[in-house]
């Protein structure tokens, strides 16, 4: 599938240049149809029915088998959830803490991180070590901020693949490297990454890894996944029954579905499903150079913008598809309300740092990521 041939799926291109997919990213049709023919067909069956039953298990099933080929991983380590946030406070929560404990995170992280991070300090007595990572810091740099962080005690380091304020790529694993040869499990959050660039999570080597399918897989919203490594299973203690109870069960279940928060919408999973095969059909490679190449191409044009600064990477491996500009005296949030309400152009704004955030994706154009610029040129005029 080609660039033309994905946006003749995507009804939004045609009134608004879209670069939000860091957020959201606009689901084609084929992935809208699924999810209303597999409502339909729930409702003909029976949700609760023996066929329709059978109908939506088969479903997850096949969600499950289709990220674990995304992420290069077995079935059984995969567990379909609501959003990456889930995977998150499903693993932050799972483990073992103890007053004193400690706890490695990036001063970049997105809420869904840092949240859970903060709630175990006020109620474990958790020590939360912040590394302090530049938006612009080099793969060395990175590498040398969190080994700081690494003294006896580090019980998790949990990190973004992928910052969503600046869009850094972390070396999740030369990290992971560092932490295991200290035995210290690893937790990434795979909301930017998923989707955007490849992800062999087996090649990583991380403990965990939690997905979104909304944002770069342009799924349905309320679908994500969580990895967790076959080793790393009997770290984590499930939130609504226990280890012990699920061991006394009288008919056995998959080994992480002692981990589910709520029952899981086979519709949504359907749309979800059908968005990896997309992903797939364009190719994930194809979706990775596409969207550097872009991204490359909008810094390059706005460096030449009187009162336009980048915040984050400019080039090579660190960089991807999101790219954070500051315009001048230009409060971000009003600057994103601007560029919408004047100039059908949908972006982010972001904070630490604070800039507009603009996702280039496989569908988007370079006539797009050139009106982006051309537009950019005219509000900085003015509020410089």
């Amino acid at each position: 599938m080609n660039t033309e041939q994905l946006r003749q799926l995507l009804p939004i291109i045609r009134n608004v240049t879209y670069m939000n997919t860091g957020w959201a990213g606009p689901s084609p049709t084929p992935v809208i149809k699924q999810v209303s023919e597999t409502m339909e067909l729930e409702a003909l069956n029976g949700p609760a029915s023996r066929k329709g039953l059978e109908f939506i298990r088969g479903i997850l099933e096949l969600g499950r088998q289709s990220v674990s080929d995304l992420l290069d991983c077995d079935r059984e380590e995969v567990w379909v959830t609501h959003s990456t946030t889930e995977g998150v406070n499903i693993v932050m929560y799972g483990l073992k803490w103890e007053a004193g404990d400690e706890l490695v995170v990036c001063d970049l992280e997105h809420a869904a991180l840092m949240a859970p991070a903060r709630v175990l300090a006020q109620r474990k007595g958790v020590n939360v070590n912040v590394a302090a990572v530049s938006p612009k810091a080099s793969r060395d740099d990175i590498l040398a901020a969190i080994d700081r962080e690494l003294r006896p005690g580090v019980k998790l380091i949990a990190l973004s693949h992928i910052q969503y304020t600046c869009g850094l790529k972390m070396p999740i694993k030369e990290i992971t490297n560092l932490a295991h040869q200290r035995g210290i499990p690893v937790l990434v959050d795979g909301a930017q990454s998923v989707g955007q660039i490849g992800v062999n999570v087996k090649d990583l080597g991380c403990d965990f890894y939690a997905m979104s399918g909304q944002k770069w897989l342009m799924g349905p919203t309320g679908t994500g996944a969580l990895y967790v490594d076959r080793a790393s299973m009997g770290l984590l203690e499930p939130h609504f029954t226990t280890n012990a109870l699920e061991a006394e069960r009288p008919t056995e279940r998959l080994p992480l579905a002692r981990f589910s928060l709520a029952s899981q919408s086979g519709a949504l999973v359907a749309g979800l499903i059908e968005a990896v095969s997309i992903a797939n059909r364009v190719g994930l490679g194809q979706i990775e150079t596409r969207s550097g190449a872009l991204s490359d191409l909008l810094r390059e044009r706005v460096s030449h913008v009187d009162g336009c600064e980048l915040l984050g990477p400019t080039t090579g491996p660190s960089a991807c598809g999101l790219v954070t500009l500051r315009v001048g005296n230009w409060d971000p949030t009003d600057l994103v309300e601007e560029l919408e309400e004047q100039f059908d152009i949908a972006a982010r704004a972001v904070h630490n740092p604070d800039g507009i955030r603009f996702s280039t994706h496989f569908f988007n154009t370079e006539d797009e990521v050139e009106r982006v610029a051309t537009t950019l040129i005219e509000v900085a005029s003015r509020h410089f």
